[in-house]
C-alpha cells in the first residue's frame, strides 16, 4: 500500500512539473514576443536583447525541469519493478499491473536523429 502511494505522489508530482514547464515557456513566449513588438523590431533598443535573454533563461530553466522529470521517472520505474514484482508474489500472474514509465522510457530510448539530439540537449532524453 505504501509503494502504490508513493507511486501516485510520483506520478502527481511529474505532473505538477509538466504544468510548470508550460507555463514558464508561455510566459517566457508572450513577455519576449511583447517586448519585441514594443519596439517594433529594431535592435537599437534593449528590448529585443531582454528578450532573448529571457528566452535563453527560460530554456536553461525548462532544461532543468525536464531533467528533474526524468530523475523521478528513473524513481518511477523502480517502484513499478518492486510493485509489479509484489503483484507476481502476492497472485502468481506473471502480468505487470503498472507499466507508464517503463513504456514511456523504452519509447525514448528508440527516438533518433534530431528528436534525439534536441531531445538531450532540452532534457528530455538523458544519454
Amino acid at each position: 500500500m505504501v509503494l502504490l502511494e508513493e507511486y501516485r505522489a510520483l506520478r502527481e508530482e511529474v505532473t505538477q512539473r509538466v504544468a510548470a514547464r508550460m507555463q514558464m515557456i508561455g510566459f517566457a513566449g508572450v513577455v519576449s514576443a511583447v517586448l519585441v513588438v514594443a519596439n517594433k523590431f529594431t535592435f537599437d533598443g534593449p528590448s529585443v536583447y531582454v528578450a532573448v535573454l529571457l528566452l535563453l533563461l527560460a530554456v536553461v530553466w525548462l532544461r532543468g525541469i525536464n531533467l528533474a522529470i526524468q530523475r523521478i521517472g528513473r524513481h518511477l520505474r523502480v517502484v513499478e519493478a518492486r510493485i509489479n514484482a509484489l503483484a507476481v508474489r502476492a497472485w502468481g500472474s506473471s502480468e505487470t499491473v503498472l507499466t507508464w514509465e517503463t513504456d514511456i522510457q523504452t519509447r525514448r530510448v528508440h527516438v533518433r536523429g534530431v528528436a534525439l539530439r534536441s531531445g538531450r540537449l532540452l532534457g528530455w532524453i538523458k544519454s
